[in-house]
């Protein structure tokens, strides 16, 4: 409910008293649990694995690339899709089909990186990553930049539950998120 309230994991956090990485574990854990019917109703954001959910979506939001300070790109308010294809991409391609459509370099094996983890790899000059405006803004740091992208369509936040699941309270719930 705070992720959702705020639209902002590190505020959310904040309001919980816990730090960030600890409620994206969660996050992650909950959308197990989407899946499994252990949980009712879930935010998450796009692209995701809707196979068996209804999903509804709520609100969107920009996505941004975040670069090394002194990249030839940084400073710029916002950069093509296409400016980025020669980039090594420090996430899973699937979170970016927009880049993977484009991109001249494979993207860079990487495990599920906490923010943090992948800005301090940015910030080394090994590659890019692409975030929602919201989470960029939030990790403000001085080696690293962002600007938004031109040329895909925002991030999409959804509400999903398990299909099969006909409650009438999830409708309800749905309509009021």
């Amino acid at each position: 409910m705070a992720v959702a309230r705020h639209l902002h994991f590190g505020r959310a956090a904040a309001e919980l008293h816990i730090a960030q990485p600890v409620l994206s574990r969660q996050i992650r854990a909950l959308e197990t649990e989407l899946h499994d019917g252990r949980a009712d109703v879930s935010y998450l954001r796009l692209p995701a694995d809707q196979r068996g959910l209804t999903v509804r979506a709520l609100t969107t939001e920009p996505r941004v690339v975040v670069l090394p300070a002194g990249h030839r790109l940084a400073g710029k308010d916002s950069v093509a899709i296409t400016d980025l294809a020669a980039e090594r991409l420090l996430q899973n391609p699937d979170a970016v089909p927009e880049w993977r459509d484009v991109a001249t370099v494979a993207a860079e094996p990487v495990p599920a990186l906490a923010v943090e983890e992948k800005l301090e790899n940015v910030a080394a000059g090994r590659g890019i990553v692409v975030l929602p405006l919201s989470t960029a803004t939030y990790y403000t740091r001085p080696d690293v930049t962002f600007s938004r992208i031109d040329g895909i369509p925002d991030n999409q936040i959804c509400l999903a539950w398990v299909a099969e699941r006909r409650d009438p309270l999830l409708a309800d719930f749905a309509a009021l998120a």
